[in-house]
């Protein structure tokens, strides 16, 4: 009798044993997260093949688990996120911090074409440019002062002052000097505008386009560099540039990888020059480590530079 108790208990153990291996688990390597380059990465491990997820009470999400594990990418955004991770009944919480906007993206769009279309501009269509954009502003200035002068003249002509009607034929001749000076200009204006034109066509491939959706995606991908950006409701709160190795080792490869960065840089607000500067010293010093090196700061903007053995990235935070 005592050997079928002994028997039966060692069953039931048995039973217990293979139940808590059948029983689903949940759990994840950290419940706060803070976003790093352009996303949060939540890590876990569960025995489902599947695992589901919310952001923020959204639509509910699915993820594949692989040998037990699984890595979730959850986009920044400039407000905190709550992320609810469920898998046969268990669940789990992961708080994800905000972060901030480095610009909004119709700026970024109009700052970065502007400059790559001038940088394909011949070098006097770009002295032409400059000269037109500098007498537009002068001719600007000098008609809001006219303009105020023959507002002030005609107040007091009004009160009877006589004298203001000289002021109002001094500026009227003067306004119709800036006529002149107007329609002369719009011969170069024809011309700065062709050559624009031209020079938007050479660089098609490397503009950033009208519009973009919110989360992470590539806005430009050429054999030199490839941009790719984290946008949350028409903020960019991240941006990261993806160059292959091969490129860097290439003097026109890296040139051109050289002036989009420029370019990206002055966009966000940053001093490219002296950034660049401090990226070319720190990429001397690391080669080939796959692990992200120290940030770079320029007027409260990040970057920071990582590598692996085809690649090498660039992110560019606040």
């Amino acid at each position: 009798m005592k050997k079928l108790i002994r028997i039966a208990s060692i069953v039931a153990l048995l039973l217990l044993g293979l139940a808590g291996c059948g029983r689903p688990t949940l759990s994840v390597k950290s419940h706060q997260l803070k976003p790093d380059g352009l996303a949060a990465i939540i890590k876990g491990q569960s025995s489902h093949k599947q695992i589901s997820y919310r952001i923020n009470n959204g639509s509910a999400k699915t993820e594949s688990t692989n040998n037990g594990s699984f890595a979730l990418t959850i986009p920044a955004t400039t407000q905190s996120q709550r992320v609810v991770l469920s898998a046969g009944g268990v669940k789990q919480t992961v708080k994800v911090g905000k972060v901030n906007s480095l610009t909004t993206y119709p700026k970024l769009q109009r700052a970065y074409n502007q400059a790559t279309i001038a940088t394909a501009l011949s070098k006097a269509d770009q002295k032409r440019a400059a000269a037109l954009q500098t007498q537009g502003t002068k001719l600007k200035r000098e008609q809001v002062a006219i303009q105020q002068a023959v507002a002030v003249a005609r107040k007091k002509l009004a009160k009877g002052d006589t004298s203001a009607a000289a002021t109002l034929q001094a500026q009227a001749k003067k306004a119709a000097a800036l006529k002149q000076q107007a329609t002369a200009m719009k011969q170069t204006q024809q011309m700065v505008e062709a050559a624009m034109k031209d020079a938007k066509s050479k660089v098609a491939n490397q503009l950033l386009p009208t519009k973009s959706k919110d989360g992470i995606h590539n806005l430009v991908t050429t054999k030199d560099v490839t941009i790719r950006m984290n946008q949350d409701r028409q903020q960019v709160t991240g941006i990261a540039m993806l160059v292959p190795v091969a490129a860097m080792k290439d003097k026109v490869r890296a040139k051109n990888f050289g002036l989009s960065f420029s370019i990206l840089a002055n966009s966000v607000g940053a001093d490219a020059k002296q950034i660049m500067k401090d990226f070319q010293k720190q990429a001397k010093s690391k080669k080939t480590t796959k692990t992200t090196t120290k940030a770079l700061h320029s007027n409260g903007v990040d970057f920071r530079i990582g590598y692996s053995t085809t690649t090498l990235y660039i992110y560019i935070t606040k």
